[in-house]
């Protein structure tokens, strides 16, 4: 997630070069601090601190269900 650390791997530097992307682990701290990485990363480093709230490894409840076949038309992945 942009603006979210690189963590243990690190990825991302080796792509993209020397890009400030916050502490390795968790990144930025404020949303402020988006406006400073490449346009294509901001909209999705500024949803993570509007809509997910900044939140830091939350806890989840799931339930699996069929994928929608529109999606499974678009992209032509089903699982068997």
């Amino acid at each position: 997630m942009p603006g979210g650390g690189v963590g243990i791997f690190d990825g991302c530097t080796k792509e993209w070069g020397g890009i400030d992307m916050g502490a390795q682990y968790g990144g930025f701290s404020s949303r402020s601090q988006c406006d400073a990485l490449p346009a294509a990363f901001q909209d999705g480093c500024h949803w993570r601190f509007d809509w997910f709230e900044n939140a830091d490894n939350p806890a989840v409840e799931w339930e699996e269900v069929e994928c929608p076949a529109e999606l499974t038309a678009k992209t032509g992945c089903e699982r068997t």
